[in-house]
């Protein structure tokens, strides 16, 4: 399994309310595809508001987001925290995921670096 793959698998066992979700989207698309997974887990966190199951999330990928490389820190970025700007999940952010809305100006994630094999 690649790291990506690990990386969304431990997200959905640390927050079991996205399973359903996951499961689906595996189904549909004959496998996981990282960045439309989190565009899907950002729509929900939308849905569900700042509940005890979104902020678990928000805690799992703030630490993801400061221990990870830049594949899984661009996915992050590009794929749950910009789409969550101006929504009343961002404005409980924890730390690193309030950097990840600027993450140029702090040199982190580059989602557009493909060659990154995590």
């Amino acid at each position: 399994m690649r790291l990506v793959e690990q990386w969304v698998f431990g997200l959905v066992s640390a927050v079991p309310e996205l399973t359903p979700y996951y499961e689906s989207h595996v189904r549909a698309n004959g496998g996981l595809d990282a960045e439309v997974f989190l565009g899907m887990v950002s729509s929900w966190a939308v849905r569900q508001g700042p509940t005890a199951p979104v902020l678990t999330l928000l805690a799992a990928l703030d630490r993801d987001y400061a221990t990870s490389g830049p594949k899984v820190r661009g996915i992050i970025e590009g794929s749950f925290v910009e789409p969550l700007m101006g929504t009343p999940v961002a404005h409980v952010f924890p730390l690193h995921l309030r950097r990840a809305e600027h993450p140029r100006s702090l040199g982190h994630g580059d989602r557009h670096d493909r060659r990154d094999s995590e």
